[in-house]
């Protein structure tokens, strides 16, 4: 019975403390250079952003119970100074929020009775489409913003996954 419990009680830790692995697609033409606040972790660093080329993917991993925000810069020199998404400090790794202008994935990870929330929005501007696809283990579809004022399949709308489901996001 004791063994039992210990293992019920592991699992339930590990749960909670679990990373949420997110795959970062780009599907433009160009370079889309994802930021993040707060930040990610890359290959097990804290990032707010990086570049990634047209047509790549890489993984980012959020911390457990992460609540943030991700969108795509576009037109970034290597300063960070970019066309659209700008951050306001901390230049490609971004320290700080995008002025109004991107469109965002937003993520509470381990919120309410232990689901993740989630939902793009061009609600505050549109520079990119941008969608979320859950992973195994939730049945939501996948959401999208195609266009400004929270035009497309889901966008605007809060969406939720059992914790613990990876995750894509996906520009154009």
């Amino acid at each position: 019975m004791f063994a039992q419990a210990a293992s019920i009680l592991t699992v339930l830790v590990a749960s909670a403390t679990a990373l949420t692995t997110v795959s970062v697609v780009n599907n433009c033409t160009q370079q889309v250079d994802p930021a993040f606040t707060p930040q990610v972790l890359l290959d097990g660093v804290p990032t707010g952003g990086f570049p990634l080329a047209a047509h790549l993917t890489q993984v980012v991993t959020f911390p457990a119970n992460y609540s943030g925000r991700a969108w795509g810069r576009t037109g970034c020199n290597a300063q960070g100074v970019c066309a659209t998404g700008q951050c306001f400090t901390g230049g490609e790794n971004c320290t700080s929020p995008a002025p109004a202008g991107p469109t965002l994935a937003q993520f509470t990870i381990n919120g309410f009775s232990s689901l993740d929330f989630f939902n793009p929005t061009s609600g505050e501007g549109f520079n990119l489409p941008v969608t979320i696809k859950p992973g195994a283990g939730c049945s939501t579809a996948p959401v999208s913003c195609t266009a400004a004022n929270n035009v497309g399949p889901g966008c605007g709308d809060t969406t939720t996954c059992p914790t613990g489901v990876g995750y894509t996001i996906q520009f154009c």
